[in-house]
């Protein structure tokens, strides 16, 4: 692909300036007074999977919750991001966006992301780059919708959080791999197998979490379900615990994998699994 010219260049600078203002008003935690929304989870630069969501999401007139992890892995992140930050600045309180861990420079500069916008943008592939990530630092971390009866999340539940309360300790800005709840809200894993808690294959600091982990926190929280993404599913969508947590995978084609994806419509209190 040939790179991209210096006036759109600029007119991206400018929609990243504009989605800033934006989400920096957001906090870290999102408490949506809604009981319908449709959940996106992983799109990872999938531009026929971003072109089904988007006709989807169109044609109804509710909240969208995306998950985490627009860019990596696939050539189309610059597109997908830039159209997703379009719908953010038309309609703030309709698109919401959850940071994902592609969102953190420590992994978008190894994934693909950064070397996509060299190709694009050339000389001015760092500048941009950068502020990509000043906007993913401003990207909420949880949204809890329907009287907090539902948790949105990327990842999964940290090994210190014992209810939603913990959440509350969060902060937007640059990641901080140190910081556990942040990291492990971005990359913790459920397994069916598990009690409690288990070393993740995804490396030193992230955990597996089990049945009795997760039954302990959505009481304390007084949760029914918890939405996430993060897992790659080539069914596009599994439950676990009973039906209790949804993982949710949005692309059509990942890595050479084709993927049955799938999007998530939530309508006072049930599920409905739409494919792409």
């Amino acid at each position: 692909m040939s790179g991209i010219d210096h006036k759109d260049a600029e007119k991206i600078l400018t929609l990243l300036d504009e989605s800033k203002s934006i989400l920096a008003k957001e906090p870290p935690i999102l408490n949506l007074n809604e009981d319908r929304a449709i959940f996106v989870g992983d799109i990872h630069g999938d531009l026929n999977a971003w072109k089904r969501i988007k006709k989807i999401i169109s044609n109804r007139s509710i909240i969208t919750i995306f998950l985490g992890d627009y860019v990596d892995r696939g050539f189309y992140s610059t597109e997908i991001i830039n159209d997703i930050l379009y719908l953010k600045n038309e309609n703030p309180e309709q698109i919401i966006l959850l940071r994902g861990n592609h969102e953190t420079e420590e992994i978008n500069r190894y994934y693909g992301f950064l070397s996509e916008l060299e190709m694009k943008f050339r000389k001015r592939a760092h500048e941009i780059y950068r502020k990509y990530n000043d906007i993913f630092a401003q990207f909420p971390f949880v949204a809890l919708m329907d009287d907090n009866k539902v948790v949105a999340l990327h990842g999964g539940i940290p090994i210190e959080a014992t209810n939603i309360r913990d959440f509350y300790k969060l902060k937007k800005g640059d990641f901080n791999p140190t910081d556990s709840i942040a990291l492990q809200i971005l990359w913790n894993d459920p397994d069916d197998n598990l009690e409690y808690y288990a070393p993740s294959p995804r490396g030193p600091g992230i955990y597996l979490f089990g049945r009795k982990i997760f039954q302990r926190f959505m009481i304390n929280s007084k949760a029914e379900y918890l939405i996430r993404a993060h897992l790659f599913l080539i069914e596009g969508i599994r439950k676990f615990f009973d039906g209790k947590l949804i993982s949710i995978f949005s692309t059509i084609n990942y890595v050479g994998n084709q993927v049955a994806g799938k999007v998530l419509e939530y309508r006072h209190g049930n599920f409905y699994v739409i494919d792409l």
